[in-house]
């Protein structure tokens, strides 16, 4: 079967955390290895700048486009990945190194100080915005994206906490695309980022219900003392283990216990259900966090890279303490959730 689960690492939430940019508190601290891509429309041509955090003292950004264009009008790809350090104890943003990551030209002087100049910004910007414990807009002067524009920062967004830039005019002109987390030294997630399509097909991966199928109460307790938590599938799923399901190769349905060893840090698991993994990036343009009577339902549309393939992912996040929630996910491919998209519904709105 293809790989379509959705990796949740528990490991994740008792690695340490610091502060991811001077003088700046987070009320979602940033790990090692969280990225954010961003849609920069500024630019005449379709362009991306990103930004992972490495550690308090270390950066990496990436400007790119992809190739546009034909004859006298073409445009070949751009590419231009930078490796930053700081000084993390000082008051503004100051760079001890740097060491950029691929080839460049003469030709690219501007887009290397474009880089520059947005890391230097927008760590001012978010200083200036102070706390962010949830979602808040500033009204900031920003010559770079043309004067007077309105920054919209959300604490579950790594690094910045930046959601978009809106113009006076109420055009967009900078926005989150997609974010991750780097599993390991080896994970190209960040540096291979070129963009994720708006439209997309599926025709590949089908799904006919079976008319046939016997309902089926999923009851599953991590240990004895657990919560229950409960779903309701059919006898077309197949259980690889007592949490572990799958739909011939078009689903994949997980239900866990997962506990924090932060209490009251709830947000570090809702940002990390949020966040794309080895080569999967969730397009955060469609995203949907509802609120339910019995917890919170995170939609998003994943574009598996290495597969060239999207997957509908549901995540239902139930709060049972101040450290401990049920974590039920449901990743399904696209043409098969599309179809079907009643029947996969009733089993997410079984989620209790």
């Amino acid at each position: 079967m293809k790989k379509i689960c959705f990796l949740f690492s528990i490991f994740i939430l008792s690695i340490s955390a610091s502060f991811a940019l001077p003088h700046v508190t987070q009320n979602v601290p940033d790990f090692s290895g969280q990225y954010v891509y961003y849609k920069d429309t500024s630019f005449e041509r379709e362009s991306y700048i990103g930004i992972v955090y490495y550690d308090e003292s270390t950066y990496g950004l990436r400007y790119y486009a992809p190739a546009t264009g034909k004859g006298s009008k073409f445009q070949p790809e751009k590419n231009i990945h930078i490796l930053f350090t700081i000084d993390p104890d000082m008051e503004n943003l100051e760079l001890t190194g740097e060491r950029i990551l691929t080839s460049i030209t003469p030709e690219d002087t501007d887009l290397v100080n474009y880089i520059h100049d947005f890391f230097y910004e927008m760590t001012k910007r978010r200083q200036n915005a102070g706390d962010v414990t949830e979602k808040k807009s500033e009204y900031q002067d920003y010559t770079q994206f043309g004067g007077n524009v309105t920054l919209y920062f959300d604490p579950l967004i790594p690094v910045f906490n930046l959601e978009r830039i809106d113009s006076v005019d109420k055009k967009t002109v900078l926005e989150i695309v997609s974010a991750g987390q780097l599993v390991s030294s080896e994970d190209q997630s960040f540096a291979k980022f070129t963009g994720i399509a708006e439209k997309f097909k599926d025709t590949t991966h089908k799904f006919k219900k079976d008319k046939k199928a016997k309902a089926v109460n999923v009851a599953y307790k991590a240990s004895e003392n657990s919560t229950e938590l409960k779903a309701k599938i059919d006898s077309s799923w197949n259980a690889a283990a007592e949490n572990f399901y799958t739909l011939n190769n078009v689903a994949v349905f997980t239900v866990n216990e997962v506990t924090s060893p932060m209490e009251g840090k709830i947000d570090l698991l809702k940002r990390r259900l949020l966040l794309g993994n080895e080569m999967v990036y969730p397009n955060w343009k469609n995203q949907k966090i509802e609120p339910k009577a019995n917890g919170t339902l995170f939609t998003q549309i994943s574009y598996h890279a290495e597969s060239n393939s999207y997957t509908y992912d549901f995540k239902f996040l139930r709060e049972i303490d101040s450290k401990t929630v049920g974590l039920y996910t449901l990743t399904v491919f696209a043409g098969a959730y599309t179809s079907n998209k009643k029947y996969f519904d009733s089993i997410i709105a079984s989620f209790n």
